[in-house]
């Protein structure tokens, strides 16, 4: 089953639960530098940048997840780059209590569109196009219905009963091969920092959620029942870096064989092939990603 949450009401559970914990909350700071330490001796440090100046402050570990561009990642890792993917993306979340809670998604030539229930009362639908990078339309809820003008009745629907105050446009971004590694000195990577894909699997805040889990599972409770970090880091590396590259080539390859796939031939082509395909292929494959645990 494949469930829906709102992005603010996630951020809202997660900044409750961490003000529950304890946690000092910091906004509007920008991260400059890092200090990555030693596992077993020199802390790590990071500095930050507000409207107050500058602060720095140490730490017995430091979790990175600053996203695709990173500054952390850029100043462990210069090489690791992120890349424009080709494309860029339409997102509304519209109210409607008519659209049938599962995922639905179609292609055609160079676009993608697809909707999920989030709430009884909303649905997300994202519309990806293949475009230049850094484009920009005087009206974009008007580019966006004259794209779609021409697709399923449902899609037009969705896309006519968005308010242009809903309607978000971003150029996709991702990190090819991702972050060498997940763990530098007492610095964990995690979340898009390490390892931003394309979203055509719809795996880049499930894998980041899956990151955190493992951060407490996998570092947090092993170092305080006396493992060493050095260990722990390097387990939580060997036991994500893979999934997550796996999962980066899953969304490359369905982004060619899908929105990607140019007019004519290949399209028809494609269909009869996907018509051919047993029910329980799709099925398995998407047990491989969401039945996943450490």
């Amino acid at each position: 089953t494949i469930c829906g949450i709102h992005r603010q009401r996630l951020h809202a559970t997660l900044r409750q639960a961490a003000e529950a914990a304890g946690a000092e909350l910091v906004t509007a700071a920008e991260v400059t530098a890092v200090r990555p330490g030693t596992p077993g001796g020199e802390p790590a440090a990071a500095t930050w940048q507000t409207s107050t100046g500058d602060h720095t402050g140490e730490a017995g570990l430091v979790v990175a997840a600053d996203g695709v561009r990173s500054a952390v990642r850029t100043q462990l890792f210069p090489d690791a780059r992120p890349r424009y993917a080709g494309s860029t993306s339409w997102r509304a979340v519209i109210s409607d209590t008519s659209f049938a809670g599962r995922l639905v998604e179609a292609w055609g030539p160079g676009t993608e569109f697809g909707a999920l229930r989030v709430s009884d009362g909303e649905v997300y639908w994202y519309g990806e196009f293949v475009h230049p990078e850094g484009a920009s339309f005087a009206d974009e809820l008007a580019a966006a219905r004259a794209h779609f003008s021409g697709w399923a009745p449902w899609i037009r629907a969705m896309v006519a009963a968005t308010p242009a105050s809903q309607l978000l446009r971003h150029d996709v971004y991702h990190l090819p091969g991702g972050c060498p590694r997940y763990g530098h000195g007492r610095v964990v990577i995690i979340g898009d920092a390490a390892h931003a894909m394309l979203p055509t699997i719809g795996q880049g805040a499930a894998t980041a959620l899956e990151d955190g889990v493992c951060v407490g599972r996998m570092i947090a409770a092993p170092v305080n029942a006396g493992t060493g970090l050095a260990a722990a880091l390097t387990a939580l590396d060997q036991a994500r870096r893979p999934r997550c590259r796996q999962l980066a080539r899953q969304a490359s390859l369905l982004a060619r064989f899908g929105f990607e796939l140019g007019a004519g031939w290949r399209q028809s082509a494609r269909n009869t092939l996907m018509r051919l395909i047993p029910p329980g292929a799709p099925l398995r494959s998407g047990a491989s990603i969401t039945r996943w645990a450490p």
